[in-house]
């Protein structure tokens, strides 16, 4: 009975990390950025996190308290996504996609710290650690331009999709190599 949500967790972190690098890839590489490119990605990459996040809220087998602390990570997620499609000035859209992914981190770290059952736990812990870690340096950094913005934020969400494509299982699959048939 507990694989269904284990497996649920598993298809959540590779369909987020998918979007995440895809976004990220498209940050970096969109020609003419603008304010309101950035606001279309980091609105999207917001939404993206606040859907996974609410998913896990409902299907994760967690205590009642972590489940309450991701359901109100995913609201504020939602509400920041918000916040981010109605744009506004660059050192706005920096603090709306760093809360977003510092809250999100370190939701996801909590959990996955108090969540014994959790399948690969540690590789959670730092995804979220590092998710965490991202969206401070976003916050922290003064950006003058939307070019320097979008160049850090599209390498943080790099950086994102690749922790939560490790941490969906990537990993484990290139660490088991192809597989042969008898």
């Amino acid at each position: 009975m507990s694989a269904a949500p284990r497996d649920g967790t598993r298809q959540a972190m590779l369909i987020a990390g998918g979007c995440s690098f895809a976004l990220g890839l498209a940050l970096l590489l969109w020609p003419g950025r603008s304010t309101t490119t950035l606001a279309l990605v980091f609105g999207t990459s917001l939404l993206v996190s606040a859907g996974m996040q609410a998913y896990l809220a409902l299907l994760a087998r967690i205590a009642v308290a972590l489940r309450v602390l991701v359901v109100v990570s995913a609201i504020l997620t939602l509400t920041l996504s918000m916040l981010a499609f109605s744009g506004g000035t660059i050192e706005l859209l920096a603090l709306w996609i760093g809360l977003g992914w510092a809250v999100r981190g370190t939701v996801q770290a909590l959990v996955a710290a108090f969540d014994d059952g959790l399948a690969g736990g540690p590789l959670h812990e730092v995804c979220g650690v590092g998710t965490a870690v991202v969206g401070i340096v976003v916050i922290a950094v003064k950006f003058q331009t939307v070019t320097g913005l979008a160049t850090l934020a599209g390498a943080g969400l790099l950086v994102i999709g690749v922790l939560e494509l490790l941490t969906g299982g990537l990993l484990r699959a290139a660490l088991r190599g192809p597989a042969t048939e008898h």
